[in-house]
């Protein structure tokens, strides 16, 4: 598709001034007329049908993941850092794909080792879900957790706060630029969701609701799906292919 050519200043302007006319004359008639919010919804509803009016369709960008190498390499400079907690967070950011915001309000008890869960409360849009990581992550995650059971986040800064999403970009940043790469948090999500697209073998249901990524409108097709064992043992047996 095209670029769009720009529009100059001066008709941005003039646009919005045509605009702010016909509102002008739209609140009128809506006044003068003593509708109300359903009476303007539907004359508004009228009015888009009998003008074909359709909305902009949004351009939809590829999401940018890392190549296979540079993925390695960037896992190998972080593990030489030896900053555990950063090799958790990081790693923990593409095993169940997680938000950087999700990942930052994740507390301790939202963690069940045994079943390799994590409670994920108000995601994006409100939602809750459970997220799975691997069974060897759960040893990793163990030790930290046993070793600080006072902890009230999964991961705590040294005043005992959680970290702020701004801190975890920084880190993951801090790492990229080591490796050569260009990486954010939200990087090692679209890492984790493609990885399981090509290797799990799971419907897309499932990796919706693994993820948290559906829509609105197709969100009542996944509701009747359960994290069951034959989707835990796809996403065990996908995430141990892994190698990390």
């Amino acid at each position: 598709m095209p670029d769009q050519p720009e529009i100059p200043p001066d008709c941005e302007t003039q646009n919005e001034k045509a605009k702010s006319e016909i509102v002008a004359r739209i609140v009128r008639i809506v006044r003068r007329s003593g509708l109300d919010y359903e009476g303007w919804r539907y004359v508004a509803k009228r009015v888009r049908k009998e003008c074909s009016l359709q909305p902009a369709r949004k351009r939809r960008r590829l999401p940018k993941v890392l190549t296979g190498d540079d993925f390695r390499r960037f896992f190998e400079v972080l593990d030489r850092s030896d900053d555990v907690q950063h090799s958790l967070m990081i790693r923990l950011l593409f095993f169940p794909g997680m938000r950087v915001s999700e990942l930052c309000n994740t507390q301790v008890g939202d963690v069940d080792l045994e079943a390799c869960r994590i409670r994920v409360d108000q995601g994006k849009g409100g939602k809750d879900r459970t997220v799975l990581f691997g069974k060897s992550f759960a040893v990793a995650l163990r030790t930290p957790i046993s070793g600080h059971p006072d902890n009230r986040w999964l991961f705590q800064t040294r005043r005992n706060t959680r970290y702020s999403t701004r801190r975890v970009q920084q880190i993951v940043s801090a790492y990229a630029e080591k490796v050569g790469v260009k990486a954010t948090p939200h990087t090692f999500r679209h890492q984790a969701i493609t990885w399981l697209t090509r290797h799990s073998g799971m419907a897309d249901a499932e990796l919706q609701l693994l993820t948290g990524h559906s829509k609105r409108e197709t969100l009542a097709i996944y509701q009747h799906i359960a994290l069951d064992g034959e989707l835990e043992a796809k996403y065990q047996h996908a995430m141990k292919e892994a190698g990390l």
